[in-house]
């Protein structure tokens, strides 16, 4: 496994048809906490309408090259692209679209109860989505900024760097002594290509 570490945003999954924050209007802005609370109705369904295209939507050649390479990903993205393309234990840092729960009953449920009602059926309770929102503490906050200071490399794809978040891996990666490569266009060809690059200099 070569010594690097991706961190991947929006950017990487354009090929597969997924659109970036910047391509879906003021989608940003209904994607917070506030915005939840004041309408969860409209919420759920902007959500169910992403869900859609995500689970239309199949890695392309960025998402394999770095399954196949087995490298490390910290994204972004909730759309879990990574996953299904093989990689293994990639910190989602926002979450992804796999399930809601109800945290009063602690029950997790699929998105097929949420196209019936946003309410738990046990107790009334909006059910909560697995998707960090604007306003939310990060997951895997720590972990990711220790796994991307403790390689040589870090590759950053398909990000705009609007997220503070990203900001902050990359800053203390490179406090850290670590390589900052960045791919923002294009990631489909041109991860593949940094790859086998990079694999034939190791």
């Amino acid at each position: 496994m070569l010594d690097l570490v991706a961190i991947t945003g929006a950017g990487i999954s354009k090929a597969s048809g997924i659109p970036t924050f910047v391509e879906m209007g003021d989608l940003r802005e209904k994607l917070s906490r506030d915005y939840f609370r004041a309408h969860p109705k409209n919420f759920y369904q902007i959500v169910l309408d992403m869900k859609k295209k995500i689970d239309s939507a199949q890695p392309n050649a960025a998402h394999r090259a770095l399954a196949e390479c087995r490298i490390p990903v910290i994204t972004m993205n909730i759309d879990g692209l990574h996953t299904k393309a093989g990689s293994e234990g990639v910190l989602e840092v926002h979450g992804n679209l796999d399930y809601v729960e109800c945290l009063r009953c602690k029950k997790r449920h699929g998105y097929h109860e949420v196209e019936e009602s946003i309410y738990c059926k046990g107790c009334g309770s909006i059910y909560e989505p697995n998707v960090v929102l604007y306003g939310d503490s990060i997951r895997h906050f720590y972990e990711a900024i220790e796994l991307a200071g403790s390689c040589k490399q870090v590759l950053v794809i398909g990000t705009s760097f609007y997220t503070s978040t990203v900001n902050v891996f990359v800053d203390s990666a490179r406090m850290a002594g670590v390589k900052i490569h960045v791919i923002n266009k294009d990631a489909e060809n041109e991860v593949p290509k940094f790859l086998k690059e990079l694999s034939s200099k190791a």
